[in-house]
């Protein structure tokens, strides 16, 4: 298959996901950033920084290298602020190609406490396993990317962690898989401040 249909393919499957992201109330405004790694290379597709996930046409999402280069952007755009976290994920992770860093509100507010993320479900349990909280620094900035790195090498197989008043980070196979398990998170959140909530 050609580069370009190769391409084309994913710079599809990253806009769909990010509208999706977006209508499922995973994040507002313009937060949030979502890439692929493209399989057998060293090569990422971002989502364009600025721009809703809501709004992401195939064409706006960037290419970029592991040292977070431009390699293509067809219409000029800059990849998200966030690129060095995504980046530090993919090189630690040869497991992971697809990655979403959204702002679920649920787990977003439990990410203001510190803590890892309460697992009230058994499904939780099973499939999550662990959802630990790093600490806030500030977007964009080397700190978090290093914070990200280690969380990373502490519990290598997670698939997802809070990042302390900011977010959440999403890990996956693919796309699909990245997404679902952000929407786990967020789910398992809303469970347990229920469950907080009963039991008083």
């Amino acid at each position: 298959m050609k580069r370009e249909t190769i391409l084309a393919y994913y710079r599809e499957e990253l806009s769909k996901y990010s509208r999706i992201a977006f209508e499922r109330g995973l994040v507002g405004g313009t937060g949030g950033n979502l890439s692929l790694r493209i399989p057998d290379t060293d090569t990422v597709l971002i989502t364009p920084t600025g721009i809703s996930l809501g709004e992401i046409q195939p064409a706006m999402n960037v290419l970029v290298d592991l040292e977070g280069n431009i390699v293509e952007s067809p219409l000029g755009y800059k990849g998200s602020k966030e690129t060095t976290f995504h980046l530090s994920a993919y090189r630690l992770r040869q497991d992971v190609l697809a990655i979403a860093h959204l702002h679920p509100p649920y787990a977003t507010a439990y990410s203001c406490t510190g803590n890892p993320l309460p697992l009230a479900t058994v499904s939780a349990r099973v499939i999550l396993k662990s959802v630990p909280c790093i600490p806030c620094f500030n977007p964009g900035s080397k700190e978090l990317a290093d914070s990200v790195a280690a969380a990373l090498k502490a519990e290598p197989g997670i698939k997802a962690l809070l990042m302390q008043d900011h977010g959440i980070l999403a890990l996956g196979a693919d796309m699909n898989a990245a997404f679902h398990t952000a929407d786990l998170v967020e789910h398992t959140a809303q469970v347990a401040y229920i469950l907080k909530g009963i039991q008083g």
